[in-house]
């Protein structure tokens, strides 16, 4: 999905979350998650019909016994290691969750859950481990590659735009644009957070 996020102070009554939100406004991903170009329709398409892409071996997830322990600490409900169960997360770090999903994942659709290397990603934001994130997001792109369909909006519309225009800023101005959304606090709407008041840790920005 790919839109923007802008992270400000939780609303009443969402208050447990006020560390998450100030460690997603300093932590790495900070600019990727705020950054909202005028996205070139016909910039993106021109990206994705010339791609070609070669895969690179560095890995990006961890192990699953290593993010299990995470999960653990996270108070995660689900069975582990399995793919991971967005509402079985406790409403502080399903929030994070859904962030990741909707604005840094490769996921058009199916927000409910989450594989072991988008799992990686969370965690290592939680823990502050050593993360290729970029690397994760081209891995995607790398996917994209294989399987585009003109039935489909071309994925990471955003992130693309952000690269052509540091990478060719002279580039000719096009007419036709595409909306991104922005995530507001309107998320906290969506967040049922009555049964499940306590969180084992809370976001460090590590």
């Amino acid at each position: 999905m790919n839109i923007a996020c802008y992270p400000s102070d939780p609303p009443k009554g969402f208050k447990m979350y006020k560390s998450l939100i100030v460690g997603l406004n300093t932590c790495r991903l900070a600019h990727s998650l705020r950054e909202k170009p005028i996205i070139r329709e016909d910039w993106i398409k021109d990206f994705w019909d010339k791609s070609t892409a070669k895969k690179a071996d560095d890995p990006t997830e961890y192990s699953k016994e290593k993010v299990t322990e995470i999960l653990v600490k996270m108070s995660y409900d689900g069975v582990v290691p399995s793919p991971t169960i967005k509402k079985l997360l406790h409403p502080y770090w399903r929030l994070l969750a859904h962030i990741y999903l909707v604005c840094i994942s490769g996921n058009k659709s199916g927000l409910d859950k989450l594989t072991l290397k988008q799992t990686s990603t969370v965690v290592s934001v939680v823990e502050g481990w050593n993360y290729n994130y970029s690397k994760s997001v081209f891995d995607d792109m790398f996917v994209n590659v294989k399987t585009l369909n003109e039935k489909y909006w071309y994925k990471f519309p955003r992130f693309i735009q952000m690269i052509l225009e540091k990478k060719y800023p002279k580039l000719p101005i096009t007419v036709k644009t595409y909306d991104v959304k922005t995530m507001n606090n309107l998320v906290f709407t969506c967040i049922n957070q009555k049964s499940r008041e306590n969180v084992g840790i809370k976001y460090q920005n590590k």
